[in-house]
């Protein structure tokens, strides 16, 4: 049988800022390949790099050298137009912060990238609902993110980016902001969607979420320090959900944040290395 085809291939990638005099960098020859199917985590303490492999991972930042390849690409060809395609609908992304607009209900923001691809009401409408009761959350489709939980707000989250059948996702601290029986819940959808089949890679500084995975990266100083298999046998149980005890922490209000290009700005306006 074949090997899967790779997704995401970085071939020695250098992330270098100008601060001030001195160069910092983020990343320093980071080479590492994972391929369609894997559930893979990227790890490491704040500084070390992993935010910026993120941004690059997923066409929000460009490397300063070397190549990365997305499905046997280099991004580095496309034009911002074609990368802003490549982000709506070829990857789907998960941030700490859920990044939802809060004058939108649940199903409205889960319609937004669709909106953007420019298809059609009529489609829409069914894909909507069925990527909201796949994380059981149409009971609560006409409720804006203030008036659910974090964890339906990460739900929430995770239908957005489920919604327009993104062969990647993309997860960003994705339990950064929840209480432990919540982020077990988010943990656990995510192993059932690798079982189903969908590419996905954590970002986190946790090594106990990293060890959910069936494959943890470690980036340390902008190198890539470890690479090892975990037990793909072991997948996180998902958890009888409960909405009286799904009881995540409410985000700060983040406006405009729906939209995956918002994403870009969000995360480069800082430039971090995390």
């Amino acid at each position: 049988m074949a090997d899967p085809k790779v997704v995401i291939e970085f071939v020695d990638v250098y992330k270098i800022y100008q601060v001030g005099d001195s160069e910092v960098r983020a990343l320093d020859g980071v080479s590492f390949q994972v391929r369609q199917g894997e559930f893979a985590s990227i790890v490491g303490p704040s500084g070390s790099g992993k935010s910026t492999t993120m941004q690059i991972m997923g066409c929000l930042d460009l490397a300063t050298y070397g190549t990365y390849y997305l499905d046997g690409k280099p991004v580095s060809n496309y034009g911002e137009d074609e990368l802003a395609d490549i982000r709506n609908r070829k990857i789907g992304f998960v941030f700490q912060n859920f990044n939802l607009i809060g004058k939108m209900t649940l199903e409205e923001n889960v319609e937004l990238p669709l909106i953007y691809a420019g298809v059609g009401r009529e489609e829409r409408a069914p894909r909507v609902r069925q990527a909201l009761e796949r994380v059981d959350l149409w009971g609560r489709h006409q409720h804006t993110p203030l008036e659910v939980s974090g964890g339906q707000q990460q739900r929430c989250a995770i239908a957005r980016a489920l919604v327009t059948e993104p062969e990647l996702i993309l997860g960003d601290e994705p339990t950064g902001n929840l209480d432990s029986h919540t982020s077990a819940e988010i943990l656990a959808l995510f192993a059932e969607l690798n079982r189903e089949g969908k590419t996905i890679v954590l970002i986190t500084h946790d090594d106990h979420i990293a060890a959910q995975t069936h494959r943890r990266i470690r980036i340390m100083d902008g190198k890539v320090a470890a690479d090892e298999e975990l037990d793909a046998d072991r997948h996180p149980e998902p958890s009888t959900r409960h909405p009286e005890l799904d009881s995540g922490a409410h985000p700060e209000k983040i406006a405009g944040g729906a939209r995956n290009d918002e994403g870009a700005k969000l995360r480069k306006s800082g430039k971090a290395v995390a």
